[in-house]
């Protein structure tokens, strides 16, 4: 019996390591095709480059304004993002800490905004925001995101909430603490990994949006990373020497806040969305 336990882990970690490298495929594929001119791509796709010239990226940088796009999506996910951490947190306090059925009704009302998909408002959306002259403009492009994203941030805080004890702001409370103080100096601090969660997520999910940023930021100033792609493809023609170049640069910034986050990540989800 040890020795088809053995045998039996064994070949898992082999399939395992099997399921690893097929994954980096993609990876390898992408970044290999950067480097290779566009006669190159179509004579030997799959296989590595014979130079390894920057010639690609530096033609991509220049054609997509990287510096001008990167401040552009930078600022409108950062602070989408911070909007989120401080409004999902807030809100999601008294939801997970009232026992009342009025409050067990507004987390189903919030949590229902993850079930209906972005689409289905895109015209009421697009009309409010035109009344309200926030079209092509930083602000508006913010608060949409933190809509949308706004429920997911509620879902997972709340769960989280709900797996910690009570008795740490009742003591801070005790101490003397407002109940809004009590919340930031005992509370918030114990998020942390969930916090780590929502901002890998919602980042995500507003990095690589492209819907929001093709329709309410419309003029050239105010664009973003994926509309700046999105340049590079047309309807009979795709410019891949540029397009996966410009993938890779688009990539990377999110590839470093995971790397620093990661350790938070699985733990937040567990304990934002399993317990309580």
């Amino acid at each position: 019996m040890p020795q088809q336990r053995n045998v039996r882990t064994k070949l898992l970690e082999l399939a395992m390591i099997l399921l690893a490298l097929l994954s980096l495929y993609p990876i390898y594929f992408i970044v290999s095709m950067t480097f290779k001119t566009p006669q190159q791509m179509a004579a030997s796709p799959l296989t590595l480059p014979t130079s390894f010239s920057l010639g690609n990226y530096a033609a991509t940088w220049e054609a997509m304004r990287f510096h001008y796009v990167l401040g552009n999506t930078l600022l409108i996910t950062a602070s989408s993002v911070l909007l989120l951490v401080v409004l999902g947190s807030l809100a999601a306090y008294p939801l997970a800490r009232k026992t009342e059925k009025v409050y067990y009704v507004l987390f189903v009302y919030f949590i229902a905004g993850i079930m209906l998909p972005f689409q289905l408002a895109m015209v009421p959306l697009y009309r409010l925001v035109n009344v309200l002259h926030m079209v092509n403009t930083y602000h508006g492009a913010i608060l949409i995101f933190t809509a949308i994203n706004l429920p997911l941030s509620i879902f997972l805080y709340a769960g989280f909430l709900r797996s910690t004890p009570k008795e740490l702001e009742e003591a801070a409370k005790i101490d003397g603490c407002s109940l809004f103080r009590a919340f930031w100096l005992t509370v918030f601090p114990l998020m942390k990994p969930v916090t780590a969660t929502i901002v890998v997520l919602c980042s995500l999910n507003t990095w690589n949006d492209l819907i929001v940023p093709l329709l309410f930021l419309q003029d050239q100033s105010y664009r973003t990373i994926t509309i700046a792609l999105y340049m590079f493809v047309g309807e009979h023609v795709t410019n891949w020497s540029l397009l996966f170049p410009g993938m890779v640069l688009a990539v990377l910034p999110l590839a470093v806040v995971y790397i620093f986050l990661q350790k938070f990540i699985i733990k937040g989800i567990a304990a934002g969305s399993v317990k309580g």
